[in-house]
């Protein structure tokens, strides 16, 4: 029988390599072999159907009440917010247009009580979906108000269901001064207009 030398180290450091090369060998094999990557794909899909998706929660409904800011204004309506905010446009013209506005939203929502400007500005703009008359960048509209050519927000009262009356400060931006432009004026001393104003 033959005998083993006295030192098997080199014996076993061969040995580790032929099978660290055979293992090298077979995992190359394994990884590269279409049969088992497809498995590996059929399997990987498989895990994924099972676990369950994250619940995406819907969007709340739009309500009536909300419009996108960015939701545009028919060309032809905007033709007259154009024409409002041109500098050659004479104040009273001015108003005469915003009185238009008013108008339209009056007939596309019947039974709306006119209220202060705030309350205008805010159906101008388009609180509903049935109309928007002016976009809410409009130079004309500064926190929620709508303001004459001199920066000063106007004064609204209404006359009757179909009337209201506008009034603009003036180049003085003082309210029931001698320059106030008035469109749909009330009696003096009616409502809200001081029976001292001038007319």
């Amino acid at each position: 029988m033959p005998t083993l030398p006295n030192r098997p180290g080199p014996y076993v450091l061969i040995l580790l390599f032929v099978i660290l090369g055979v293992l090298t060998w077979w995992m190359q094999k394994v990884l590269t072999d279409p049969a088992i990557q497809q498995a590996v794909r059929e399997s990987k899909a498989e895990r994924e159907k099972r676990t369950p998706q994250p619940v995406v929660p819907l969007p709340p409904p739009a309500t009536p009440a909300s419009v996108p800011q960015n939701q545009p204004v028919d060309p032809v309506i905007n033709s007259l917010h154009q024409e409002m905010i041109q500098p050659k446009t004479v104040p009273e013209r001015e108003m005469e247009i915003l009185q238009e506005l008013i108008n339209l939203n009056q007939r596309a929502r019947p039974g709306e009580a006119l209220g202060d400007n705030g309350d205008i500005t805010l159906a101008l703009v388009g609180k509903a979906p049935q109309g928007i008359w002016l976009p809410r960048q409009s130079p004309r509209i500064r926190d929620g108000q709508l303001l004459d050519r001199w920066g000063t927000a106007y004064w609204f009262h209404p006359n009757s269901s179909n009337q209201i009356e506008i009034r603009s400060a003036g180049p003085d931006k003082n309210l029931f001064t001698s320059d106030d432009l008035i469109l749909n004026g009330s009696p003096a001393g009616f409502g809200a207009t001081p029976s001292d104003a001038a007319p």
